[in-house]
């Protein structure tokens, strides 16, 4: 300390700025939201169409049979959802070495010539197909290393 300053005063250069914890501003241990609790806007909704979600429904149905389009999407998007994971209806020829991979490419893309498969289960079936065409190629190769190690046993 200086002469100059009071007692129990710290010299300007020496001042200590309390500084703010980092991170997020709850208390430890503070829980947040509780699971299922539902904001402002969706309680406001709810109490809202509280009572009228038949009519509502009803009017909507209505509306989609009188040939309002967006009515009708909603109706088939609630009625009947996107198919997902359904087994699909369409055989794969057997895929034994990697040339029928290549027949069986075709199959699929007739296939979706043809409307029987959409482009998603063909996606789908193709992915499996480039699978198989790893597999055989990985096994192709493990064959020829093979065959080239027993070939340089042999001549040593």
């Amino acid at each position: 300390m200086s002469k100059t300053s009071p007692p129990n005063v710290p010299e300007p250069n020496n001042l200590e700025v309390p500084k703010k914890p980092r991170g997020r501003p709850f208390q430890p241990g503070n829980p947040g939201r509780p699971p299922g609790s539902k904001n402002r806007t969706t309680r406001i909704l709810e109490e809202l169409v509280a009572g009228e979600g038949q009519k509502l429904a009803q009017k909507m149905v209505e509306l989609a049979l009188a040939g309002n389009v967006k009515c009708l999407e909603l109706c088939l998007d609630r009625l009947m959802p996107r198919r997902s994971g359904r087994p699909i209806d369409f055989t794969l020829p057997p895929v034994n070495e990697e040339k029928d991979v290549v027949v069986a490419m075709a199959a699929i893309t007739t296939a979706v010539n043809d409307g029987s498969l959409t482009t998603e289960e063909a996606g789908q079936l193709v992915h499996i197909l480039n699978g198989c065409a790893k597999a055989f190629e990985i096994y192709g190769f493990a064959t020829r290393i093979a065959t080239l190690e027993s070939q340089i046993k042999k001549s040593q």
